[in-house]
């Protein structure tokens, strides 16, 4: 009596002889924007100035860093 043999399912990582993970280039390689941004936070309180009121939240400069960032709020 044979058994039906299934082949796994083909792994997000390939290995190599020596059973180390050789890491998919697309998973790791950033793509940069053509400019860096900047998000900022304007607190409205009327006794302080414009640029007193601005708050830094972070920077960024790859589509990475932004959909990081922007998934977090």
């Amino acid at each position: 009596e044979t058994t039906p043999t299934t082949n796994p399912p083909p792994a997000e990582e390939e290995k190599t002889e020596s059973n180390q993970e050789v890491a998919n280039p697309e998973h790791y390689i950033k793509h940069p924007l053509q400019n860096r941004w900047a998000l900022w936070f304007f607190k409205n309180d009327k006794s302080k100035t414009w640029q007193a009121n601005l708050r830094l939240i972070s920077k960024f400069d790859t589509v990475e860093d932004f959909w990081a960032l922007s998934t977090a709020f």
